[in-house]
């Protein structure tokens, strides 16, 4: 078995919840998920975070969300969700999550590519979505939250890159993950002082959301605050085009 097919976390299922006479019959959960989620979900149940990494988020406006990426699994199941493929509507989208189905939605173009690159990219699109099933779940989003799970696809990224010769390969060879988590990656770690190439990505990408939600507010303990900035520049946008009065 090559190093990228890891075995995932005994006793999740990737299909929802499962009826508990299938359990006492000794039926893995996993045998009616699709092979390449159950590769991804044990890629990500390997992830842990640095505390160099940590501190640094944090420090950059972070409300980190998981410990590890066996926390965000154990998260998925406590919810009962499923991870599956489907239809985005978007090409450009790699994963959603739809709080009203409870199910993390992996881009259906992915579905029976199970490339290293492919395997590892849906791995950081899970993390990223588990950030949206973290407490409420709810389907909302801001600006806030979408920080917080950018930061999971960074971790994973990370932990990837150092723990892992197949990912590293897969890296310099996948646009998947050099425009996806590859470029968060730069972006987050950016040595600028002003963080102008990271906020202008998320105002591209996330500009229209509120700054905040109920389950996700401002971080406010001393530090970058991003979020925060996004809102600062977004306002000083407006102002030069007259849009915002002084």
């Amino acid at each position: 078995m090559s190093s990228w097919m890891a075995p995932i976390q005994p006793g999740f299922s990737t299909a929802g919840p499962l009826s508990a006479n299938r359990a006492t019959q000794g039926v893995s959960p996993v045998a009616f998920a699709s092979p390449s989620i159950q590769t991804a979900l044990g890629l990500l149940s390997q992830v842990t975070h640095r505390p160099e990494d940590i501190a640094y988020l944090r420090w950059l406006g972070v409300d980190l969300l998981y410990t590890s990426g066996a926390e965000a699994l154990q998260a998925i199941q406590q919810r009962g969700a499923s991870v599956v493929f489907g239809d985005l509507g978007d090409t450009t989208a790699h994963a959603e999550w739809r709080a009203t189905e409870n199910r993390i939605v992996i881009n259906q173009r992915y579905q029976g590519d199970t490339s290293p690159a492919t395997l590892y990219g849906i791995a950081a699109a899970i993390y990223h979505e588990a950030g949206h099933v973290a407490r409420l779940g709810d389907g909302s989003a801001s600006v806030q939250e979408e920080v917080n799970c950018l930061a999971l696809n960074v971790l994973a990224h990370r932990y990837f890159s150092q723990t892992s010769p197949a990912y590293q390969f897969a890296a310099s060879q996948s646009r998947l993950i050099t425009d996806g988590v590859a470029l968060y990656d730069r972006l987050f770690f950016d040595p600028s002082v002003d963080k102008l190439p990271l906020i202008h990505r998320v105002i591209s990408k996330y500009g229209m959301l509120p700054l905040a939600s109920a389950d996700h507010p401002l971080v406010q303990t001393p530090g970058f605050q991003l979020a925060r900035r996004v809102g600062q520049t977004l306002r000083e946008q407006y102002q030069n085009v007259g849009l915002v009065g002084v």
